[in-house]
């Protein structure tokens, strides 16, 4: 298996409890590899481009408003096989649905609060990474 980058972000009310630590921690004892990573306030503008596939769904202006609602921690992960286990590591959307261990089941206050963002294909990967970190980050 080919060694993968992928989007990880940690979202707003993680980085309000002040949970990027132990979530960085948690990603990096799974083996990954923090490629790039900086914390930053996204724009409206980003964050619509970045879920542009939601656009006229009816959660689409509450998850925009959240995720422009305080800093972010984006970073570019790395490891073989990437997309795949991160979405492993973070567990399902709804905390009450991921398994024990996992980052949502530990950290997330609710399907909406989930305190994470991960690539759901390497199509998307590739995307997200370019979106936030520019072609650059594409290389291995």
């Amino acid at each position: 298996m080919a060694t993968e980058r992928t989007l990880f972000i940690v979202k707003p009310d993680a980085v309000e409890r002040r949970l990027i630590g132990r979530i960085l921690a948690h990603v990096e004892e799974q083996g990954f590899r923090l490629a790039e990573a900086r914390l930053t306030a996204l724009t409206r503008e980003q964050c619509q481009e970045f879920y542009a596939e939601h656009v006229g769904k009816p959660f689409f202006n509450g998850l925009v408003e959240f995720m422009t609602s305080g800093p972010v921690m984006l970073t570019c992960l790395e490891r073989e096989g990437a997309v795949a286990k991160l979405r492993e590591v973070i567990g399902a959307t709804d905390p009450a649905q991921a398994a024990p261990g996992t980052i949502r089941k530990l950290y997330a206050e609710s399907k909406g609060r989930n305190s994470v963002h991960a690539s759901d294909s390497p199509a998307s990967a590739e995307r997200e990474v370019k979106l936030f970190f520019g072609v650059a980050a594409l290389a291995r």
